[in-house]
Parts: C-alpha cells; sequence; structure tokens
C-alpha cells in the first residue's frame, strides 16, 4: 500500500514538472514570435505611426487663422506687421529710449496686430487683452504691452476694432512665431510674418527702391486708414505727439498744420512730395521746429521706415497728414 501511495506521488511530481516544461516551452515560443524580425519591423511601425498621427493632431491644433469665433465673440486679425527697433535709422550707436518714448527697446523689434472683435452672440462679450501672448516655439511667452491690454465691453451686434502689440527680441532663438488667444478652452493660434532682420544684420543703403514721384506713382490714399497707422501700427504719434492737441509732441515736429506748412518749405515742391519723402527718407528735409520751439536735430531721429511700408501705407499716412490743416 506504501509502496502503491509512494508511487502515485511520484507520478504527479512528474506530471507537474512535466506541464511546467510545456509552459515553459510556449512562453519561449511566444518570445520567439515576438523577436522575429518582420514582427519586430511591424511593431515598430505601428509605434511610429501612432506617433506621428499624434504629433498631426497636436500640430493641427497650432494651426494658425486669421478668423475664429469663442463663445460666440469672433475675432478677424486684420493686419500683422514688425515694427524694427527705435533706433533703426541707419545709426550704429545707441541712443537714449527717451528720445522716442513709446517705441521697443535697444534691440528689440515690434509686431502690431490689427484685430476686429464682433460679438455675435445675444448676450454682452468682454475682451480681455491679456488673453492675447506672443508664443515663440522656443523661449517664453510674451505679453502685450501698453493700454491695449485693458478690458472692453462689446454690446451683441457691436465690432471693437483695436491694435495690440508686442515687443520681443528677435536675435534671440524663437523658432516660428504665433499669437495665441486664450478665450475657450483650446488656444486659438493667429499668424503673424517672419520678423525683418535685424537692423544691426541688414546691407547698409541699396534695400530701398520706393519711387521718387509720390505725385504720379503713389496709390490712392484712405485718410481713416493712414489715421490709424500713424497713431497705432507705425506708432508716430510717439515722437510727433496727437495732431489735434496742440504741443504734444516728444521728439520730433508737431504736424498739427504739416498740410499747410509741407507746401511752404521747399520752393516748387507739393505739400504731397514733401511729406512722402519726409516719411520714406526721414534726412531729405530737417523741420526747422522741434519740441518747444527748439531746433530739429540732425541728423533726424526718425526710424527708418522705407524698407518696412508699402506703397499703400505711404499713400494712406499722406493722405491723412495733408488733411491736417490746424
Amino acid at each position: 500500500m506504501a509502496t502503491s501511495q509512494a508511487g502515485s506521488r511520484g507520478a504527479r511530481r512528474r506530471r507537474r514538472e512535466r506541464e511546467r516544461r510545456e509552459q515553459a516551452a510556449r512562453r519561449a515560443e511566444t518570445l520567439r514570435w515576438w523577436t522575429r524580425p518582420g514582427v519586430l519591423v511591424f511593431a515598430v511601425a505601428v509605434a511610429l505611426a501612432a506617433a506621428g498621427w499624434a504629433l498631426v493632431i497636436g500640430a493641427s491644433r497650432r494651426i494658425p487663422v486669421e478668423e475664429a469665433t469663442v463663445d460666440g465673440l469672433h475675432l478677424r486679425l486684420e493686419d500683422a506687421r514688425w515694427i524694427l527697433d527705435q533706433m533703426d535709422h541707419g545709426e550704429n550707436f545707441q541712443k537714449p529710449s527717451t528720445m522716442m518714448p513709446g517705441m521697443p527697446e535697444w534691440g528689440k523689434q515690434r509686431v502690431t496686430l490689427e484685430l476686429a472683435f464682433e460679438n455675435r452672440s445675444p448676450q454682452p462679450q468682454v475682451f480681455d487683452g491679456r488673453e492675447l501672448m506672443l508664443v515663440p516655439e522656443l523661449g517664453e511667452e510674451v505679453p502685450p504691452m501698453g493700454a491695449q491690454t485693458g478690458k472692453a465691453v462689446i454690446a451683441p451686434g457691436q465690432t471693437f476694432n483695436t491694435a495690440v502689440h508686442f515687443d520681443f527680441d528677435t536675435t534671440l532663438p524663437h523658432g516660428k512665431l504665433r499669437v495665441a488667444w486664450r478665450r475657450g478652452e483650446r488656444p486659438i493660434y493667429l499668424p503673424i510674418p517672419e520678423p525683418a532682420e535685424h537692423y544691426h544684420l541688414r546691407p547698409r543703403g541699396g534695400e530701398v527702391s520706393l519711387p521718387p514721384d509720390a505725385r504720379l506713382l503713389l496709390p490712392i490714399g484712405k485718410p481713416e486708414r493712414g489715421e490709424r497707422l500713424f497713431k497705432g501700427v507705425y506708432g508716430c504719434i510717439a515722437c510727433h505727439g496727437d495732431p489735434q492737441v496742440p504741443d504734444s509732441n516728444n521728439v520730433g515736429p508737431h504736424l498739427g498744420r504739416i498740410a499747410v506748412t509741407a507746401a511752404t518749405r521747399i520752393d516748387g515742391l507739393p505739400a504731397a512730395q514733401y511729406v512722402y519723402e519726409s516719411i520714406i527718407e526721414p534726412n531729405a528735409f530737417i523741420a526747422p521746429e522741434c519740441k518747444g520751439g527748439q531746433p530739429c536735430a540732425e541728423p533726424s531721429a526718425m526710424p527708418e521706415y522705407a524698407s518696412l511700408v508699402d506703397l499703400q501705407d505711404v499713400a494712406d499716412l499722406v493722405a491723412y497728414l495733408l488733411q491736417l490743416d490746424g
């Protein structure tokens, strides 16, 4: 009897040992299947495809658009352009920032966005300028500057136009630049042009090809848009002051009567041509009187805009300025 029980236990041990060996063999066979070259290539391809789709989905959420609606508030990007740093007028030395208050600091450039917000909802909407951020691929985000960072209540059906400025050091590595509108669950990205080359890196002379005669070659100017350019996009108001406010100029001459005085400055030179040449070549004419009645400085402290503005911008600025007759 004892011999029979011992034999039975031995048989069970042998059976369990055989089962363990069979399980180990099956695991080894499974492992050999996964380690076959074709299977590994397929697995890697599937993993890369999944990662690629994840990147595509992530990138699609960052594709910039010029119009978007969030919670009934519709945003339309009207214009976006860069202004070089405040001393970009052909000089190689730094001048005090007080010479041109309100302009970008030395070494920085300013991108200005003209935006239109339309309330398409039945309730009032509040726009907060802090919803907008300049977002580089590399480096820290940049908040907007100036009074444009405040809030505005937009009634149903109303449109609100504003300009938002960002000062950015484009000499630092930054990659692709976008402006993010963070109002809803997911940010909306607005496109902006590539920044102009920093002026220290630009060639001297020969890069400007604007026409010499404003009367023949400029398109029809739009004074209303010229006023927006003067007071917002190009920041002319920072130096020349508000033409409607006497003695509000800081550095350059006050332009409240430029439509009258421009026609008398140079014999035989029409007012439009005088204003045009003064914009594209600040040293063409030096105005006789600047802040406090003092003579204007030579060379002119006015930045070089000729390589930044297009013909329509110049035409709009000239049209606006020629309406200023005091």
